[in-house]
């Protein structure tokens, strides 16, 4: 009888589980747009299947704007990176206690780096420009 209650009340709950409060943040996120579903061509809701796609693929697409090679990377040896999009571009390595270690601004789309005044060990590249951000986990050996 237990069993049969827990289950009621799951069935009775089941279309609450589905439905998110909405937060208004339409100016810093994307909108989507299903053409299949919507020929009106209005953006999607927040909680639709569509919009977290999109937002998972912005997210695909900004990892793989950013290329760091060869990684791990010797001392000696020039770490290169290669970047998409236009404009002024950041590159910001920071070591593992969070303090920024060297910083480059650039507007070229392929960079080759001397790392040789880094010492070695693990650190985070950060590389901001006016239409991404990312992070790249960089090791000097």
């Amino acid at each position: 009888m237990k069993k049969i209650t827990t289950l009621l009340i799951y069935l009775l709950l089941l279309p609450f589980a589905f439905s998110a409060p909405t937060v208004n943040c339409e100016e810093s996120l994307p909108q989507p747009i299903n053409v299949l579903a919507n020929p009106a061509m209005e953006p999607a809701p927040e909680w639709s299947l569509d919009y977290r796609l999109l937002l998972l693929s912005e997210t695909i697409t900004q990892k793989d704007a950013v290329k760091v090679y060869p990684n791990p990377v010797n001392r000696k040896d020039e770490l290169n990176i290669s970047l998409r999009g236009a404009g002024k571009k950041y590159l910001s390595f920071y070591d593992i206690t969070g303090k920024m270690v060297k910083q480059v601004v650039t507007e070229k789309n392929a960079v080759a780096l001397s790392v040789a005044d880094l010492g070695v060990g693990v650190y985070i590249l950060n590389v901001k420009s006016a239409s991404l951000q990312t992070t790249k986990k960089v090791i000097i050996r």
